[in-house]
């Protein structure tokens, strides 16, 4: 490994260990010991909760993910984190995988993994314009252990998922988690248009980030004509701010027609806080539950859908993927995510991921290094 990768590894840590947002609750420094033996090491934060089976951390580790954090969460599954801020906004931070999406968010970690599920993954990382997964296909008979009952009454299983800055991060961390079973071609559908569903305000906007007709196969003509590609079909969505009764069944009943479901979700706990403990009191409380932005985030995974959300460069949003939880519709879901633009934000990356921003060299330093 060069010099300036274990130089990066060990800035990581540091950060870790000066845990700036609170985010951090123990810091395992021996993970550099990797880049003894290994040309490419990725640091790993995990949320603090049983949930995580160290199997799955055991797989990744021979990959070169090495366990570098133990992250804080909100307390008992909740949808906002009270105890920590978002960087960005500076509004409590989007539970319950909170402290996991930070240490991603601020470059401490690579790879974040938590639990979801009423929303517990992709919301934090949409929160800070991070890619986020899930899927009950990860660890399947592990999660069956923790079925339980959200806030507002209804019974689920949560779902494993992953957290990162870069796609191609999280899309390797998915083929290992789920066992390279994307890459076996008995499991792959055959080839053909990607059905994918969106509702018509959305059409425009899902063809210009895959990149015009020209470059993703999208037909432009009302009814979905076929195209080599991808194949973009309308519906009439239920209302975004509804229960989530609505979400879950039409999900339900779109899943099975399609290969992938789009939405774009915007604002996430911005203009309001998506927390039912705060929106059960009465309608004024409930109307400002309903203005933080979460939508399907909210309930992919109660409907049994494997979902992966990718940032569109604004703040707190961006789009949300979904699918049946089967290999060959999840492969399909990560090609159509490939051709959506990389968003890379260079202020964020100066501001939040430069190490001088937090570890200035005063006069003495600056005499004695040339800082």
């Amino acid at each position: 490994m060069r010099d300036t990768d274990v130089i990066r590894l060990a800035q990581q840590t540091f950060l870790a260990m000066k845990n700036p947002w609170n985010s951090v609750e123990k810091v395992y420094p021996q993970a550099i010991c990797a880049a003894r033996r290994r040309e490419k090491v990725h640091y790993v934060g995990v949320k603090n909760t049983a949930a995580i089976p160290v199997k799955l951390l055991g797989t990744l580790r021979e990959e070169g993910y090495e366990l570098h954090t133990l992250d804080r969460c909100s307390v008992n599954g909740r949808a906002v984190d009270m105890a920590l801020q978002n960087p960005l906004t500076g509004r409590p931070m989007t539970g319950s995988s909170s402290g996991t999406a930070i240490n991603v968010f601020l470059g401490i970690n690579d790879l974040g993994i938590g639990t979801d599920g009423g929303g517990s993954v992709l919301a934090p990382a949409m929160s800070l314009q991070c890619c986020g997964f899930i899927s009950p296909l990860l660890e399947a008979e592990h999660m069956k252990k923790y079925e339980k009952k959200s806030t507002d009454g209804l019974c689920f299983t949560p779902s494993l998922g992953f957290i990162a800055r870069d796609l191609e991060v999280l899309g390797e961390a998915v083929k290992l988690g789920l066992g390279m079973c994307l890459c076996e071609e008995e499991d792959l559908e055959e080839k053909g248009d990607i059905v994918v569903i969106c509702s018509d305000s959305l059409r425009e906007k899902v063809q210009d980030c895959l990149g015009g007709p020209e470059r993703s196969g999208i037909c432009p003509a009302e009814g979905g004509a076929k195209h080599a590609g991808i194949r973009l079909e309308t519906r009439k969505f239920p209302p975004l701010d509804s229960e989530r009764e609505p979400l879950i069944t039409f999900l339900r009943e779109h899943l099975p027609m399609c290969d992938v479901v789009i939405s774009h979700e915007k604002r996430i706990d911005v203009d309001g806080l998506g927390d039912s403990i705060l929106g059960h009191f009465d309608r004024e409380t409930r109307a400002s539950q309903a203005k933080s932005g979460k939508q399907f985030i909210r309930v992919a995974n109660m409907a049994g859908a494997t979902a992966l959300c990718i940032p569109d460069g604004s703040l707190a949003g961006g789009f949300v993927l979904m699918c049946q939880s089967e290999p060959g519709k999840i492969r399909k879901l990560f090609e159509t995510a490939r051709r959506f633009p990389v968003i890379k934000d260079e202020l964020l990356e100066r501001y939040f991921r430069n190490m001088d921003a937090y570890f200035p060299c005063g006069v003495l330093e600056a005499e004695l290094y040339g800082g």
